[in-house]
């Protein structure tokens, strides 16, 4: 049957190998990478003498073939510090020494913008608990499976002690969506966008994790739109003519931040993609109509996603370029400006009612007739005071380095805890400094906020004193 996976053994050096050959040379490789420690790029893979170099080749090999592989393993170096062992740490070692992330993921072809998508990703519990719960129930078609082998790779990710293959998951993935399975002329998968590989990866949840996976009993919603959606009200006014205005609402997954040459920060892109000029057939011009469209929150989701939008095509190149401007982003972001003007005035209402009982904390005297100013005059008491504060703690960042969005490298970057972060470039994990992540600001080559992962502040944290430096 076309596609299915064949028995063979291949010999190199001393040992031989048992293994199931499909038809995807890339993913035997790293089978036989994950076996031996040859590097892909080293490895030489002979039937009967001759090389096997493509997927097209793979298919003439019989089941129960002899293969031969040819390459050096990776060389393996004498320690350069001491060696300790754990009866020797104190236990503060041992804890400092457990919570240490090693957990990278290897490339299977340009798949660092699934790499460090997913890393994100697993740092949000809710998801990995409602597919955990979800995977008890094995089921069968192709969007659960998914989902199952994505729970999967989480869970041998947390407890991984070296660099996780993820065969499985991938290639299910692009015989899914052969759009992230296309190859350029050398034979070779293409590059491919982390924003599109997220919203792929939250259709598919969603579609399989209905309310009954997720945290929020009463909630009728499926578990991608308990955690990542949001209701929005949007008005149109037409700019032409009579006076004629429309109201939309709808949901949405993720928020945008658009660029131009007067965009600086993060607020203001944001609201630049909220308040902007489209153009829309007119019922009482009957022709096209410039409009002005005016978008606001009505609720705030458990998690927020921010895209920069940063690739455009250019026409006269042929392909998507990237804006490299610089903009700063926040590490606590307040979306209370982004809302529609109930929910506004009610984060205000939650702030003020915060603030009292942190002023009461220290025996400071509270404003008692303190006033939200919405255009007319309204005690606080009035409003019912917002479940959440309207701020968002960044936990995760994803980045892109290059010029254009059919090249470069993806990056994951995600909070640990304090001012310490991890950088996931692909299997290499190392730790950085909530410093390193303000920089991925943009402005040059180097790594560029892409996509910001955002969790919401239902209650305010208490402000820790950052360390001086000496």
């Amino acid at each position: 049957m076309e596609g299915a996976k064949k028995k063979v053994s291949v010999k190199w050096n001393k040992n031989t190998y048992e293994i199931e050959l499909g038809n995807n040379i890339l993913e035997v490789k790293a089978l036989l990478y994950s076996l031996t420690q040859v590097p892909v790029e080293r490895q030489k893979l002979l039937c009967r003498g001759r090389q096997l170099k493509k997927d097209g080749d793979l298919k003439k090999v019989k089941k129960g073939a002899k293969l031969m592989l040819m390459g050096s393993a990776d060389e393996l170096k004498a320690p350069t510090k001491k060696i300790v062992f754990e009866e020797d740490l104190t236990s503060k070692q041992i804890a400092q020494l457990n919570k240490e992330d090693v957990a990278g993921l290897n490339n299977l072809g340009n798949t660092c913008y699934m790499n460090s998508t997913v890393q994100c990703l697993r740092f949000i519990p809710e998801l990995k608990k409602a597919i955990n719960k979800f995977r008890a129930e094995e089921k069968k078609d192709p969007h659960s499976k998914m989902v199952s082998e994505m729970g999967n790779m989480f869970n041998q990710l947390d407890k991984a002690t070296e660099p996780f293959t993820p065969l499985a998951f991938v290639g299910l993935f692009r015989r899914l969506f052969p759009t992230f399975a296309q190859r350029g002329q050398s034979g070779h998968y293409m590059q491919q966008d982390a924003d599109e590989c997220l919203m792929t990866f939250l259709q598919v949840a969603g579609s399989a994790l209905d309310s009954k996976y997720g945290a929020e009993k009463e909630s009728k919603e499926n578990v991608v739109k308990q955690l990542f959606g949001f209701s929005t009200k949007s008005t149109l006014k037409c700019l032409e003519g009579e006076e004629e205005v429309k109201t939309k609402h709808d949901t949405a997954h993720k928020l945008s931040c658009f660029i131009d040459g007067k965009i600086s920060f993060l607020v203001q892109g944001i609201e630049k993609s909220l308040d902007e000029e489209v153009e829309l057939k007119s019922a009482i011009l009957d022709r096209n109509a410039k409009y002005k469209k005016t978008t606001r929150l009505k609720t705030l989701p458990k998690y927020l996603v921010v895209q920069f939008v940063r690739f455009y095509w250019k026409k006269e190149l042929g392909k998507k370029c990237k804006m490299l401007k610089k903009v700063k982003f926040p590490m606590k972001l307040d979306v209370e400006s982004f809302c529609e003007k109930d929910l506004r005035r009610s984060i205000s209402a939650r702030r003020m009612k915060d603030k009292e009982a942190r002023d009461k904390e220290l025996g400071l005297d509270s404003l008692k007739k303190a006033k939200v100013d919405n255009g007319d005059k309204m005690e606080v008491e009035e409003i019912e005071p917002a479940d959440t504060t309207g701020f968002y703690q960044l936990f995760g960042v994803v980045t892109h380095k290059g010029r254009d969005a059919d090249s470069g490298h993806y990056i994951g970057w995600v909070h640990q805890q304090d001012e310490d972060w991890s950088k996931y470039d692909d299997e290499k994990v190392s730790p950085v400094k909530e410093e390193d992540i303000l920089k991925l600001c943009g402005g040059g080559d180097w790594h560029t906020a892409y996509m910001l992962y955002y969790k919401r502040l239902d209650v305010m944290p208490e402000e820790k004193p950052k360390k001086s430096k000496k």
